[in-house]
């Protein structure tokens, strides 16, 4: 090659090295930028902290557009639309020194952010909301290879997902597995044996899906998903705080379990629950409903200002009702704006503007509370209920009138007189002394209204002394119809609206400028204005431009059923949250549940145990293992922990005590002495006798500041506030619990018995193993291996030796029989509901 020819080529290679150069710079400027993928998480690592809902210092924020494109305290704005070089957020993102370089007092921005944030501004720093933020869509159903594998349109979006990581679904589970799972998730209860061998035995396809719908119409089904759901709406027996008195809720907790067995569709259950008293002649069950926000604790301590209380029931309200059916921490809101997501302060104050007019307040008869009676006493019950309702509007008139206004004033002077104070109930009168004291400007609306009521019962005026002989006459007619009586939710009338305002750092002794109810601009549309109340709320909640309900309620559902969320964050669908570990499927999901479905809760929870993804067997491979640890991508069948009122409820039904009574009022099973000490009231746990001793944990009484021990031990909640998921734990005291615990061990005692019968107790090897292997079928549907086998013919062998030597041991353990070994037996039966495999689906 020539001289010539070789400059000719370098010159030709050099050209194109620059061209090439010159390219991957100009792809690098044009090519997209996400501002959900790659901008907000910079910002929200990054930025916010400093620069958000809590702090804006130099007058900065960025969580909102409008808000990142005005003029800083520098008075330039920090990002320019389409101009990164003269953005002041580049300049100081990129600043060679330290002390101006952003963010202060952390590492610097890598070169791979700055150079996203510079195409995003160059691009016009285009605003996406986050993704949970947008009103869910189906896509369409993906291509899948492996086409035989799914049963349901839910099922490709799994195989989707595992063909892109290249992995195969597991095998179906064996039937006596998926017979006890199933029923474990759609009952709470395992199967009896004999209904696991109709579905294992009959040997066609049509087996599994009766057994599915016979679950979905045993009247079991209410109670299992009655339990996930008193949680979030914190339901408990006592009203918490210190005093924390017993209080009659347990209407409430019937009506849900109702609501669940009559299939009634989501939209229905929440609005019945948040506004069922605004519906147009709302029936008795749809008052019981609202009972959802009077789960609020109340404070019955003297001193204590009742005002303040009935703020933090409606914060309590606002919390949980964001919680519940939006996953959105909007209690970070309450004293500043939300440090992450596009919720400002007003936003809080505008939805508590809907709860604060509601007439309940923080007083010790629980006012308003909706009457049950008995049916032959039901028409002299509530026509004694509808005079106490006219006396006290008529004793509200007289008492708002200007001449009892001023004798009223007068009346409070004297209030130093004990003859005068006598007079007035002694669970007010600490108030109403410190109320006395306030200036009438001063006093908040309820104070007022107290003012007014303890007026009412002190006078000597005769028109009120004729309405307290009334109203007692009532009160005693009504008393003697044995009623029930259920906190509930009440608006107040138009003339006794309260104003809100917004609360200076969430102080509701600094309030700031008045609020108007409503919700936050950033989920599109909102409410009415002519129904901006909690009616209007709840059909918003649950209405085709949500973007937040069904995605919440689908992914709840899916966390009971496989231990863990589509978003695991099952509070919290914000920037903080885990994204979705497959957004597709879950958008799917809550478009079939909302629009398919018709919001239907058994259909949808039949969609999922009919589907492929989770009939599959849970077996952990080693590349799962290795791959997919947390089953995150749906490689396996679910396999964790069962809940406490689960395992409690399987070793009561294994052994045949578990009683069938379902409603009524909660009872006291046996727990350890000295659990529950109640100093006000001098109440005491006395256990129930008989088969209330037994029945389902749902019905286990709930003391706030002392819940049943072996529940807590097992994670549930003291249901003091919302609890959107229970944390399973593992630690030495399960063990003991169901060991020792006097429940567990009776169940022991009573599968012992269960299996003896009215004969002696085994006594030969084929007998001993005929005995273990029902014990084991009974808690697992299955026979024991041979190595659990030998485990457990040892334990009864060893056990029964003892015995032998030890008769007064045998009483005592098995509490009537004499027989060394069925005290074995009962020592079997106690290891075998201790088992790992007993307390753990599959």
């Amino acid at each position: 090659m020539n001289r010539r020819r070789l400059i000719r080529v370098g010159v030709g290679l050099g050209t194109g090295l620059i061209l090439v150069l010159a390219g991957q710079s100009l792809v690098d400027r044009v090519r997209p930028v996400s501002f959900a993928e790659e901008i907000r998480p910079i910002l929200a690592k990054n930025c916010v902290l400093c620069h958000g809902g809590v702090r804006q210092q130099a007058d900065l924020s960025l969580l909102f557009r409008e808000d990142a494109l005005k003029p800083a305290k520098s008075g330039h704005p920090a990002i320019i639309p389409g101009d990164p070089g003269g953005s002041e957020l580049i300049r100081r993102i990129t600043h060679a020194d330290p002390a101006e370089r952003m963010p202060k007092g952390h590492p610097s921005l890598g070169g791979a952010e700055v150079g996203a944030l510079r195409r995003w501004i160059a691009k016009g720093a285009p605003w996406e909301p986050h993704w949970a933020y947008v009103p869910p869509v189906a896509a369409p159903l993906p291509n899948v290879s492996k086409t035989a594998w799914p049963k349901d349109g839910l099922d490709q979006f799994v195989l989707a997902r595992l063909e892109t990581e290249k992995l195969t679904p597991s095998p179906e589970a064996d039937c006596a597995t998926l017979a006890r799972r199933v029923s474990l998730d759609l009952i709470g209860l395992p199967p009896a044996v004999e209904e696991t061998d109709r579905v294992c035995q009959a040997g066609n396809s049509n087996a599994y899906p009766a057994l599915v719908d016979r679950l979905l119409a045993s009247p079991r089904f209410g109670e299992r998903w009655s339990a996930m759901w008193l949680d979030l709406a914190r339901y408990a027996d006592s009203r918490g705080y210190e005093a924390d008195l017993y209080r009659t809720m347990w209407p409430y907790r019937d009506w849900v379990i109702k609501a669940f067995n009559a299939d009634v569709p989501f939209d229905r259950f929440t609005i019945e629950q948040l506004a069922g008293d605004l519906l147009p002649s709302p029936t008795d069950d749809q008052l019981v409903a609202t009972a959802f926000h009077r789960n609020t604790m109340t404070n019955n301590e003297g001193g204590t200002d009742d005002e303040e209380h009935r703020v933090a029931s409606v914060i309590d309200r606002v919390n949980t009702t964001w919680t519940v059916w939006q996953g959105t921490t909007m209690a970070c809101a309450q004293c500043h704006g939300h440090p992450y997501d596009p919720f400002r302060q007003e936003d809080y104050y505008r939805t508590l503007a809907i709860f604060n007019n509601t007439a309940d307040w923080d007083q010790p008869e629980e006012h308003p509370v909706h009457p049950e009676f008995p049916e032959a006493k039901r028409k002299a019950g509530l026509a004694a209920f509808g005079q106490l309702a006219e006396f006290d509007r008529t004793e509200d008139s007289l008492t708002g009138q200007a001449e009892f206004a001023s004798a009223r004033r007068a009346w409070e002077t004297r209030l130093s007189d004990p003859k005068v104070a006598g007079r007035i109930d002694g669970e007010w009168l600490a108030e109403v002394l410190r109320v006395s004291k306030l200036t009438e400007g001063d006093r908040s609306p309820s104070q007022r209204a107290l003012m007014r009521l303890a007026f009412a019962a002190g006078s000597d005026d005769p028109r009120f002394v004729a309405i307290r002989k009334r109203r007692d006459q009532a009160t005693n007619t009504m008393n003697d119809q044995s009623p029930i009586m259920t906190p509930v939710m009440r608006e107040l009338p138009s003339d006794r609206r309260r104003r809100t305002r917004l609360f200076e750092r969430g102080n509701f002794l600094t309030p700031g400028p008045d609020v108007l109810p409503g919700v936050p601009a950033s989920l599109g549309a909102g409410l009415d204005p002519g129904h901006a109340d909690r009616l209007g709320l709840a059909q918003w909640l649950v209405s085709r431009n949500n973007p937040l309900t069904a995605r919440v309620i689908v992914n709840r559902f899916w966390e009971q059923l496989f231990g863990t969320g589509l978003v695991e964050t099952t509070e919290d669908f914000g920037t903080q949250g885990t994204p979705p570990s497959n957004q597709q499927l879950l958008d799917w999901l809550a478009v079939q549940f909302r629009d398919t479905d018709g919001w239907r809760v058994k259909a949808f929870l039949r969609r999922i145990v009919l589907s492929a993804t989770y009939r599959q067997s849970s077996r952990l491979t080693s590349e799962l293992a290795a791959r997919d640890p947390d089953n995150r991508l749906l490689a396996r069948g679910p396999r964790f922990r069962l809940s406490a009122e689960q395992i409690r409820d399987q070793a009561l039904f294994v052994s045949g005590l578990l009683s069938a009574t379902m409603y009524g009022p909660s009872v006291m099973p046996p727990q350890p002495d000295g659990v529950w000490h109640r100093p006000y009231s001098g109440e005491k746990w006395e256990p129930a006798a008989g088969d209330a001793r037994y029945r389902r944990a749902l019905y286990t009484l709930w003391k706030r500041t002392a819940p049943y021990p072996s529940l807590v031990t097992f994670d549930s909640p003291s249901r003091e506030f919302c609890v959107s998921r229970r944390t399973r734990t593992n630690t030495p005291l399960q063990a003991l619990v169901t060991l020792n615990d006097p429940a567990f061990f009776e169940a022991a005692q009573a599968m012992a018995r269960r299996l003896i019968g009215p004969h002696s107790a085994p006594a030969s090897p084929a007998a001993v193993d005929d005995y273990i292997t029902q014990a084991y079928r009974l808690a697992l549907q299955r026979p024991p291996d041979p190595v659990a086998l030998n485990s457990l013919r040892d334990l009864y062998r060893n056990a029964a030796a003892h015995y032998a030597g030890h008769p007064a041991d045998v009483v005592r353990l098995t509490g009537t029989a004499q027989d060394p070994g069925a005290a074995a037996l009962t020592v079997v039966a106690n290891a075998i509901l201790n088992l790992d495999a007993v307390v753990t689906k599959d």
